[in-house]
């Protein structure tokens, strides 16, 4: 027995040196039913289950292990790690303070310390621990890497960029330090030096699942199609990474690569069910995932992704003069060119200032365009917050004793949802920019209408839902129908001259297999006539040609709009349309605002989420319910009869004419009254 046993230990051993892990997991588990408490068949079953990738395995049998050698630094030095890899931070801790008390004063034991403090959002005890590490080994790159990881995660990125370069100049090939680099040039908007920080580190560690994943994100925000191929890298070394397969699924419906988007949208919704971070909620809004699964996976984002710092309590006045103005701030990375910035144009401008004083908050770099021009001029006062840290951020803006705190981002790219989960204003409001919940405890009120949020959906939305009298959507009427001039020419479109003109001008990810089925349906057998998009990447409209190929459609038939030099020249030349198709899911929503100011019929589906209902609000608003289908049948038979029955379409474009001179859609003087008349009842509720 006890030779069998020997001999069994040393072919556990060998298999472990020469990395056999399966094996020597086999053999040490073998062992362990024989002799439970074998001090090295623990170790070699926890370490090989944790160099497997199986962290939360691993740490049952080091911890077993160590319970008998409690001494023993290297095994706590194992067990911390893969405790804290496990996200068992606060067991990590406890582990790292016995390690501490066996060798005190040793800065990689307080480096991963403070590590393991950092995730457990214990910041000041994470911040003493590097310190005391620097302190003790002012050259110990590890230590100045780990400081600008805490620093970048409290959003002080230019303190953090110090950090990390220090590190690098004392360890050039530490490829952690290079990606981490990258994210916090990245945060600063400094895309192109952060795009060479990732390849710096991938040329180092070209299995660095992370460091890919950090350089699909910088090639999606530089409009470069590597970020596919970057995500895909980072997917296959790492597929459990937080958040990667959202992102892969945004890089392939982005590119309409349907191949991959429908198995990736299907293991999204089955993970995101079973509570795992696989998706940024924005993503999600694409896809069939239900009202109810939106907001589980926005209240998994932000666990993961807002910091569970301690909020600091803020008065509400509790009487207010009725003569005294009501101070709101508006919160945007958007005010710029860009849907939400020429939406709130006229709106900010039309504020009654007689009861409102109406602050910008600016997240975004400026970029001097015209729109944030206007709005700086607009606004009564404005706060430029990009570049500026968190707690900074909270502290200047409470100072200003904002009454409402507007967030017009939600959980959409550039947001700064930190700021509002700890409180800048006694009420905060989620607003327009994002059609879904932000699944969290600290807004106030979301602001909808009953059709984009049935009022028997409140159940799946964190926030109470304010309800306007009508489309909750503003729409820019700044540039007058009479002043769109001539209707451009067919051809200078790249439209034929004669045929039926369908058209989409939404984002390409927001085009789905089956209603392209249903719009290549439509071409078969509608003779000449053509679909109108707006111009994706290049990888996109080769892979829409090749799926229209696939359905028998030549791909001439599809037309691929250019940008326009102004939103004026946009307006104009949609009159060439003839029906505009709209996407289910995720409906066109400032573009749909935009064709049914120049007079354009849109077709919707109405969906089951806000995103997907957001079209049928507008065309409500309008008068012209009867654009709103519910099935694919409808939508197609809808279409086809339009189509095909000249004098249907043309008394559906007489409606709108004659509903648009007193349509509440088009009227942004009401809308902005009936929306203060939230903001009043939200703050005054006595008055």
């Amino acid at each position: 027995m006890n030779q069998a046993y020997s001999s069994m230990t040393q072919q556990m051993l060998k298999a472990f040196q020469e990395q056999h892990l399966e094996t020597a997991e086999r053999l040490a588990k073998t062992i362990l039913k024989v002799t439970p408490k074998d001090l090295v068949a623990l170790q070699v079953h926890g370490l090989s289950l944790a160099m497997q990738g199986r962290v939360a395995e691993s740490v049952a049998p080091l911890y077993k292990a160590a319970q008998q050698d409690q001494k023993n630094p290297e095994l706590l030095s194992n067990l911390a790690k893969a405790q804290q890899g496990a996200n068992l931070y606060e067991d990590a801790i406890q582990t790292y303070k016995k390690l501490d008390r066996l060798i005190p004063n040793n800065p990689q034991i307080l480096t991963d310390m403070a590590t393991a403090f950092a995730k457990a959002k214990k910041y000041d005890d994470a911040k003493s621990m590097i310190d005391k590490a620097i302190e003790l080994a002012p050259d110990y790159f590890l230590a100045w890497s780990n400081l600008g990881n805490l620093l970048s995660e409290l959003t002080f990125t230019s303190e953090a960029l110090i950090c990390y370069e220090k590190a690098l100049d004392l360890n050039p090939s530490y490829a952690e330090a290079w990606t981490n680099y990258g994210n916090a040039l990245f945060d600063l908007g400094r895309l192109q030096e952060a795009r060479l920080a990732h390849e710096k580190s991938l040329s180092l560690n070209p299995n660095y699942a992370e460091a890919w994943s950090n350089y699909g994100n910088t090639l999606l925000e530089l409009k470069d199609p590597g970020d596919y191929e970057a995500y895909q890298k980072a997917y296959l070394l790492k597929p459990d990474h937080p958040f990667l397969i959202g992102q892969l699924l945004m890089a392939a419906t982005c590119r309409c690569d349907w191949s991959k988007s429908q198995f990736l949208s299907e293991r999204i919704s089955l993970l995101a069910g079973s509570g795992e971070p696989v998706a940024h909620p924005f993503i999600l809004l694409q896809t069939n995932a239900s009202a109810q699964l939106q907001k589980s996976c926005a209240e998994i984002f932000l666990k993961h992704r807002v910091l569970g710092c301690p909020v600091q309590p803020i008065s509400v006045n509790k009487f207010f003069d009725k003569n005294e103005k009501i101070r709101i701030g508006y919160f945007s990375s958007d005010f710029k060119e860009h849907p939400v910035g020429i939406l709130m144009q006229n709106l900010v401008k039309m504020h009654d200032r007689s009861r409102f004083e109406v602050y910008g908050f600016f997240l975004n770099q400026k970029t001097g365009d015209s729109i944030e021009k206007g709005l700086t001029e607009n606004f009564d006062h404005t706060v430029d917050l990009f570049g500026v840290n968190d707690l900074a951020a909270v502290d200047s803006i409470r100072k200003l004793s904002l009454d409402i705190a507007i967030d017009l981002n939600g959980l959409t790219s550039g947001a700064r949802t930190i700021l509002f989960a700890q409180k800048i204003a006694p009420v905060q409001v989620n607003y327009l920019g994002y059609a879904g919940t932000s699944g969290g405890d600290f807004y106030n009120a979301l602001i909808a209408d009953r059709i984009a949020i049935p009022p028997e959906d409140q159940i799946h939305f964190s926030e109470k839902i304010a309800y306007l009298p009508n489309s909750f959507f503003p729409v820019e009427t700044g540039i007058s129908y009479e002043s769109f001039g001539e209707i451009p020419s067919r051809l200078s479109q790249g439209l034929p001259e004669s045929g039926f003109v369908f058209a989409c001008f939404n984002n390409s990810y927001k085009i789905t297999p089956k209603i392209f089925d249903v719009w290549m349906n439509l071409l078969k057998q509608i003779p000449g006539s053509v679909l109108w998009l707006s111009k994706p990447s290049a990888t996109a409209i080769k892979n829409l040609q090749s799926e229209a190929n696939s359905r028998g459609v030549d791909t001439s038939r599809l037309i691929f709009a250019m940008r326009t030099h102004s939103r004026k020249e946009h307006l104009s030349r949609l009159r060439l349309a003839d029906l505009f198709l709209d996407t289910p899911n995720y409906n066109a929503h400032a573009t749909a605002a935009d064709a049914l100011w120049a007079g354009l019929p849109i077709l919707t589906l109405i969906g089951e989420t806000f995103a997907g209902r957001v079209a049928a609000s507008q065309l409500s608003a309008l008068g012209m319910k009867e654009m709103i289908v519910h099935s694919d049948e409808e939508y197609y038979d809808k279409a086809f009869a339009l189509a095909t029955q000249p004098d249907l379409l043309k008394n559906i474009r007489n409606q709108m004419q004659v509903n648009r001179r007193s349509s509440p859609l088009f009227d942004t003087k009401q809308y902005v009254k009936d929306l203060e008349s939230i903001y009043l009842g939200l703050v005054k509720p006595s008055i």
